[in-house]
This record gives structure tokens, C-alpha cells and sequence, in this order.
């Protein structure tokens, strides 16, 4: 196969790939008879319709399935000859042919060679944790409190106070308005639903900011407060998708309660049980017996959160050295596949899409960002849409001003998620190379234990008439390419942390409750540089005029086939007839779902 190719930027290549008339007459010639032997025609019966009236018939979209298929073989050759790893592959489209029938272009970002030096340099802190006996005596009361009793309080006189659990209502308008029963036909009259919230007004252990919890005490039952969309947001949980029909709720309910004696009814309570590891046979009567017993359990839980902690600094010590220079489309792509959006949720999606570049370049997150809506039909080559919402932009600036930035739980949310994003590529990078560079093995004993103790767990199958599904995964291909690589990335960590320097730092126990086991990784955007996107390349618009139809020959499997119960298989896919007789002079419809411009 003879290629070219155009380093265009650091690590992006453009190809050009021509595809001679030989090749593709030979692979049309292969598909034209694989689907005649399956094609349902009226006249003939299966399998025997002339290979003649087939490339009449269906001749367009066999010739789309055909260069479909040899673009993505090319792709895969290109990169296995010039042993490179990509991070993302663009959408090919049509060049300047040359002397063959098809010459299409296709950009590739490619991931930067990652080079794995002497471990022994990385510094790696260890949390010491100092846990007094003032913090576990605190985290006994924290569990206590937890399982608490509460009953409501009576009487008109009654006030919120601090260690109170205070009720309120919101109403919220509902999602689908209903037409009333007066006039069905009226799509003016919206269902309106309400939702209590319980608040526990004791700080810092409900999470609540001072001052709103400054606003819920001394409030009596049947009295109203304003509420914020902020404080519905932050404090309160509430998606940003729901939408209060008043800003003001309702005190509906006040309760007291005590926190419960030490004994059997606390001890069995699960929400005080995480907190104990253990429980001895004798009998626990005081804190001061309860003590030893809770600090044990904390102590255990601490080193496996220092354990996670130490992996993952680790890790990431590593990972920034080779974080500089990341392609940015392969960025972009992670984290839309980060963030786990997609048509289900195009507003989402398009909020993420069009987030990201300002986020990497530190620009002013603000509503001019998200002016223009996103459409089922949009293209993003059309002139006069972009000019619109230049427009629409500009206008929102001047008139939202401070008001038009997004609010700070967007804006913190959207940054957290373009900083996982990078964090996600960088560490993937660099555990790859560590793995490859030092020849590490997945250790196959204990990939085999695995598999042993989930096959021999298929009693607890809830559905035994699922049993064999359930062997047919354990013993699979799937599950144990799973376990390889659990092992690989175990095998990883283990060897990073032998031979990189450990030190230990002290962490009052307080301080090692509020940080994240992965906070050094917050600065992932601080230390990272990104070269801003490439422009367009020149040539998308095909100069080849398109077909009638731009199906393609397996995409027609269901129209054909509708009379024909037994053939269901992509193999036997038919085209429909319609629409692509007498169209062997124009080209395939591959060129509106393939070769098009890269959004």
C-alpha cells in the first residue's frame, strides 16, 4: 500500500492515501457475489438473481461498503507501519484524485512517546496520620449522631434551634405539563409537585454552609423562607434541570432528638456499624470501653486510605513529567467519553462540547457560551448559523455582563471534569509505558484464582436458570482480558512504590479526613500546555456530486429482508432497490456519513 503524509503539528500527521482501481475492483466484485448469494429478489429465487441485475440494482452502496471497509483496513496498516499509537483518528474525506479512482485524506493525532526514567528520583509523601483521642471520641459521637431518633415537635410557640432536624417544602413545576381537565386541549396549565426536605441544623457534620444554616434556626412551623436556585443547587442537591414555581418554601415540620445509650439496639445499627471492624463478646458499657475498640477500626481504615493515597501521588508524580504537550482533540474526545453524554442528552453534550476549549485556555466561563442551541440538523460548516450565533453572543454580553457568568457550581463541575480528563490520558499513558518498558507480567496464578473463586460462586446465582451465562463470562475471553489487566496495573503500582523514596509527612487526623486521596492531581491544568486545535483542512466539500440514496448496502439488511423472517444477519444484507437504479455514475453515499467535515 502506497501512502503520503504531512506532519502538520507536533503530533499530528495528515495521509494521503489513494486506492488503486485493482483493489477496488476486486473487493467489489467479492461483495457484489456474497450478496447475491443472500439477496431476496422478486422474480428469482434466494441466492440466484444474476450478479448483472445485483450491480444494476445495488451497485452504489456495494461500492460505499467496499471503500468503508478498505479506509478503515489503510488506517489500521498506516499505524501499524510506522508503529505509532493513536489518540484519535479524524473523519476522511476526498482529495485531489491523482491516478486512481479514490484518494482520501485522514488526520491522525498521535500519542507522545513517553519515556520511563529512574524511579528512585520521585519524592512520594506518606500521609502520617496523628489520631488522638479526642478524633475517635468525635467519630464515635459522628456515628452516634447518626443514628439518631427523632420526634416532632408540638405546639405553635415552637422554634428551630441548633441540633434540631427542621422539614421544608419546595414546589416544583413538573418536567411534562398536563392539560387540565376543563380544557384537555390547553398546553398552558403545568403540573406542579412538591418535595420535603429534612435538614439537620448541627454544623459542620450536615454539610451545610453557615449562613444558610443561620437562616433555618428560630423559624416556627407554617412560615416561609427564600430560597436561591445556589442554595437549592448546593445545599439542598437538587439538579439544576428542576425548576421551583416560587422561590419561597415552607417550614412544615420541626424534630428533636437525643443521641442513643450505648448497646445492643446502637451497635446493631448499620449506620453505627461502619465504624467498627469488629465487635468483641463482652459487653460494652462506656465510651471508655468502646475507645480501644474504634481505634483499632480507624487505624485500619486510615492505612488503606494512606495506601490508595500513596498510589496514586505516586502515579501522578510520574505522570506530570510527560503531561506537557498532550494533543488536544485527543483530550477533547476523553473527555467526552469522560463524561458519559451523548444523544440521550444532546444539551449536555453540546454544553460539554463547546466548554471544553475555554476551560484548557483559562478563558472567562460565561452564557455567551451556550447562546446557541444545538440542532438535530446542525452543521457546523454552515456560514450563516455561525454567523447567527456570533450574534446571539454578542448580544447576551452586553446584556448579562457579571450576571451572564456561569454559576460557580457549573463552572467548578465542567473544570473538574476537563481536569479528570487530562489526568485520565496522562496516567493511562504513562502506566502503558511503565508496563512496556519494564516488561511487566500479569501474574497468571492470581488471574486463575480469580476466575476459580467466581466460577465457584455460581451457587449464589440469584437465578440458577442463568447459571451457564454466568460460567460462559467467568471462563471468557472478556473476563480474563479484565483480570490481565488488573493485574498489570496492580503489578505497576506495586513496582513504582519499591522503588521510588518514600517520606513521611505528619497530617493532623482532621486535615487527612478534608483532602482527596488524589488531590496533588488537581493541578493538572495548572501544569498543562496544549497547543490550541489545528484549523480545518482545505477539501471537504467533495467536488463528486452525491448519490440519490446514501445508504449503504448493509444498512438496507432490514428493508429488504422484511419478507424473510430467516434472514436476518448482516452478511445477508440486500440494499433496497429503490432509488439506485441506473446509478453506477454517482458516487457512494459514504462520502455524507464518512467523508465529511470533522466536527
Amino acid at each position: 500500500m502506497t501512502y503520503e503524509y504531512e506532519q502538520i503539528g507536533e503530533f499530528t500527521r495528515e495521509y494521503t492515501v489513494p486506492i488503486s482501481q485493482e483493489a477496488l475492483d476486486q473487493r467489489i466484485h467479492e461483495l457484489t457475489n456474497e450478496v447475491a448469494s443472500n439477496a431476496h429478489l422478486k422474480g428469482f429465487r434466494k441466492g440466484r438473481a444474476p450478479r448483472k441485475v445485483i450491480s444494476q440494482r445495488y451497485g452504489s452502496a456495494i461500492e460505499n461498503d467496499v471503500l468503508e471497509k478498505i479506509v478503515n483496513e489503510n488506517c489500521t496498516t498506516i499505524l501499524s507501519d510506522e508503529g505509532l499509537q493513536a489518540g484519535w483518528i479524524g473523519r476522511p474525506y476526498l482529495s485531489a484524485p491523482t491516478d486512481a479512482p479514490y484518494t482520501y485524506k485522514v488526520r491522525v493525532e498521535t500519542m507522545p512517546k513517553i519515556e520511563i526514567g529512574d524511579l528512585a528520583e520521585l519524592t512520594i509523601k506518606r500521609p502520617n496520620v496523628i489520631l488522638s483521642d479526642a478524633n475517635v471520641r468525635e467519630q464515635i459521637d459522628n456515628a452516634r449522631t447518626r443514628c439518631i431518633e427523632w420526634y416532632e415537635l408540638k405546639g405553635d410557640e415552637i422554634q428551630s434551634k441548633n441540633g434540631d432536624r427542621i422539614w421544608i417544602e419546595c414546589q416544583f413545576e413538573s418536567e411534562e405539563p398536563e392539560a387540565s381537565e376543563a380544557d384537555p386541549s390547553s398546553d398552558d396549565v403545568t403540573e406542579r409537585k412538591t418535595e420535603r426536605f429534612p435538614i439537620v441544623l448541627r454544623l459542620p457534620k450536615n454539610e451545610l454552609s453557615e449562613s444558610f444554616q443561620e437562616k433555618l434556626i428560630g423559624l416556627k412551623v407554617g412560615e416561609q423562607l427564600e430560597i436561591s436556585d445556589e442554595e437549592l443547587s448546593n445545599e439542598l442537591g437538587m439538579s439544576e434541570d428542576s425548576t421551583p414555581s416560587s422561590t419561597a418554601a415552607t417550614v412544615v415540620r420541626i424534630d428533636t432528638g437525643d443521641l442513643p445509650h450505648l448497646g445492643e439496639p446502637l451497635f446493631a445499627r448499620p449506620e453505627f456499624r461502619h465504624l467498627l471492624d469488629s465487635m468483641p463478646d463482652t459487653k460494652i458499657e462506656s465510651i471508655e470501653e468502646l475507645m480501644p475498640i474504634a481505634r483499632a477500626s480507624i487505624e485500619q481504615n486510615v492505612e488503606r486510605t494512606i495506601e490508595q493515597i500513596v498510589e496514586n501521588r505516586a502515579m501522578w508524580a510520574l505522570a506530570k513529567q510527560h503531561i506537557g504537550s498532550l494533543p488536544r482533540e485527543v483530550l477533547r474526545q476523553r473527555f467526552l467519553e469522560g463524561t458519559q453524554i451523548g444523544e440521550e442528552n444532546l444539551q449536555t453534550a453540546f454544553m460539554a462540547f463547546r466548554l471544553f476549549d475555554p476551560i484548557v485556555d483559562g478563558e472567562t466561563l460565561d452564557q455567551r457560551l451556550l447562546m446557541a442551541q444545538p440542532s438535530a440538523n446542525d452543521d457546523s460548516a454552515d456560514g450563516d448559523s455561525d454567523s447567527s450565533s456570533e450574534a446571539e453572543t454578542e448580544s447576551a454580553s452586553k446584556t448579562n455582563g457579571e450576571d451572564g457568568l456561569l454559576p460557580e457550581s457549573l463552572r467548578v463541575f465542567w473544570t473538574s471534569e476537563v481536569n479528570r480528563a487530562v489526568q485520565r490520558v496522562a496516567f493511562t499513558l504513562t502506566q502503558q509505558a511503565l508496563i512496556e518498558q519494564r516488561s511487566i507480567e500479569a501474574d497468571q496464578d492470581w488471574v486463575a484464582s480469580q476466575i476459580q473463586t467466581k466460577a465457584d460462586s455460581v451457587s449464589m446465582v440469584e437465578d440458577q436458570s442463568r447459571a451457564q451465562e454466568y460460567l460462559d463470562y467467568v471462563y471468557g475471553e472478556q473476563h480474563y482480558k479484565d483480570l490481565v489487566t488488573q493485574s498489570l496495573l496492580e503489578q505497576s503500582a506495586k513496582l513504582l512504590l519499591d522503588e521510588a523514596t518514600i517520606e513521611d509527612e505528619d497530617v493532623e487526623f482532621d486535615s487527612f479526613l478534608s483532602q482527596s486521596g488524589g488531590e496533588d492531581a488537581e493541578e493538572a491544568l495548572a501544569i498543562f500546555k496544549v497547543a490550541p486545535s489545528l484549523p480545518d483542512p482545505e477539501g471537504f466539500v467533495s467536488s463528486v456530486s452525491k448519490p440519490k440514496d446514501d445508504e449503504t448496502a448493509e444498512a438496507h439488511a432490514e428493508s429488504v429482508n422484511e419478507n424473510d423472517e430467516e434472514s436476518k444477519t448482516a452478511d445477508e444484507a440486500v440494499p433496497d432497490a429503490e432509488g439506485h437504479d441506473a446509478d453506477t455514475e454517482t458516487k457512494p453515499g459514504i462520502f455524507k456519513k464518512l467523508f465529511k467535515k470533522n466536527g
